[in-house]
């Protein structure tokens, strides 16, 4: 894991940044990196947020799943910040929308594409769980 804390300059000789500095305060964490996808934990008070840089295939699913089911914040859910999604396919959205359904997790920052792949596969994704379902509702009683 790389744990990045901000400028260089302000990390102490030690590496370990003082308590109350600010590069103490924000700390992200590489968590999986390849050539089309990383994943960045940033913690937070009531979640662990989770933010997807990239693209979602076959190559990287695998190590998806594992990298999310080890980064648990003590039975809350995660969020997923998709917003710098650039592709994902049907297996990446069918494993969001499990960790989604089970309530492991939320996806936030849902890019325009996802959200569609998402709505014709009847998938929910957490905060948008909602508003897919209503949507497929009124289209089912028009057509």
């Amino acid at each position: 894991m790389t744990i990045l804390y901000g400028p260089a300059s302000a990390v102490p000789a030690t590496g370990v940044p003082e308590p109350g500095t600010a590069s103490c305060d924000a700390v992200d964490a590489l968590l999986y990196a390849d050539r089309q996808l990383r994943l960045v934990y940033r913690p937070a008070p009531s979640a662990a947020r989770i933010r997807l840089i990239g693209e979602i295939d076959a190559t990287n699913r695998n190590a998806l799943e594992q990298t999310l089911a080890r980064a648990g914040h003590g039975g809350e859910p995660l969020l997923i910040d998709a917003g710098r999604l650039r592709f994902i396919d049907t297996g990446g959205t069918l494993l969001l929308a499990r960790l989604c359904q089970a309530g492991a997790a939320r996806v936030v920052n849902v890019p325009p594409f996802l959200r569609r792949l998402a709505d014709l596969l009847d998938l929910p994704l957490g905060i948008d769980a909602v508003v897919s379902a209503a949507a497929h509702d009124h289209r089912s009683r028009q057509g």
